[in-house]
């Protein structure tokens, strides 16, 4: 068995779901996510489970039980915590820890735990060598890497249940050359989360600038946490905007993997939404930078516009 304790929003379960997802369909076994809903507040910030309102395959089960990885899997639980206080007491935000993490990696693996918190690092788990028969995962699992192999799958079972509001779908549809542009805000403001702080407004005004160029027929469609601020601070570059108050996680995905082209933040929420994006000619406008201390990141995309995210 797979087990995977869900940790952050919507964008980082779904990254961890595609890693289990993944693995599983590799060593043939079963994958069960473990709903903490203990966090409260601070890291990992995890709420409650919002893959439900995604099509995850029937049978990848989810667990709510706080204390089931302390209980069923002693050893594991035991390790991952040595794991994250070694790494708190380093620094979690301001190092890069995907060379330790992958020194560690065999021995953990070995013991039943594949720990990820920074970019890529490759589960050894081999189908008729499972020792231990259980499996727990926990971190971040942020790159396509982790579920390249079986990524028509993945992007099937991450698309919503529900249909978009059939109202701004079809406001999407009539643009010509619809833009989605995603503005993340919230907890990226607290103090503790300054590694996060990297998309400032002139970052959002050069995209816009790039689009005006390549497409000036474009239409942007604003989704963000705090779209009054967006309202006030965002320079379009003169391209007509549509900001769009927030709804549920998933409804905005449906509606933002609907545009043509994309601007993202530093965000897996808006990574996800460009990933499902179907437009057969999609452009993707990013970050120059995921963090703002230089940590590196394993999830840009070939074919990417990297654009500088300075303040000047």
């Amino acid at each position: 068995m797979i087990y995977a304790e869900l940790t952050g929003g919507l964008g980082n379960q779904m990254f961890l779901y595609a890693f289990a997802r993944a693995l599983a369909l590799r060593t043939g076994e079963e994958v069960t996510l473990l709903d903490r809903e203990d966090w409260k507040s601070g890291s990992p910030a995890h709420t409650h489970c919002a893959l439900s309102a995604l099509r995850i395959a029937p049978e990848v089960h989810i667990k709510a039980d706080a204390a089931f990885a302390k209980h069923h899997l002693p050893v594991q639980n035991a390790l991952k915590v040595l794991m994250i206080r070694r790494e708190q007491k380093g620094g979690m935000m301001s190092q890069n820890w995907q060379p330790f993490e992958a020194k560690m990696a065999p021995l953990l693996n070995a013991l039943g735990l594949h720990f990820v918190t920074d970019g890529y690092v490759p589960c050894r788990r081999k189908k008729g060598l499972h020792l231990p028969p259980d499996l727990l995962a926990w971190g971040y699992f942020q790159s396509e890497a982790y579920f390249a192999d079986h990524k028509d799958i993945i992007r099937a079972e991450l698309r919503p249940v529900n249909a978009p509001d059939p109202d701004r779908a079809a406001a999407i549809g009539a643009a010509e050359c619809p833009v989605c542009l995603h503005l993340r805000r919230g907890d990226y403001q607290n103090p503790e989360n300054a590694a996060l702080q990297v998309c400032t407004p002139a970052y959002y005004a050069r995209c816009c600038a790039l689009v005006r160029e390549q497409w000036p027929e474009a239409t942007l469609f604003v989704f963000s946490d705090d779209i009054l601020w967006a309202q006030d601070h965002l320079d379009t570059a003169g391209l007509p905007a549509v900001y769009l108050t927030p709804g549920s996680a998933a409804g905005d995905l449906a509606l933002m993997q609907l545009c043509r082209h994309f601007i993202i933040s530093n965000s897996t929420y808006s990574w996800w939404a460009q990933y499902l994006g179907d437009a057969p000619d999609k452009q993707v406008y990013a970050p120059d930078r995921w963090y703002a201390n230089g940590k590196e990141s394993a999830l840009y995309l070939p074919g990417w516009t990297l654009v500088s995210a300075a303040g000047q």
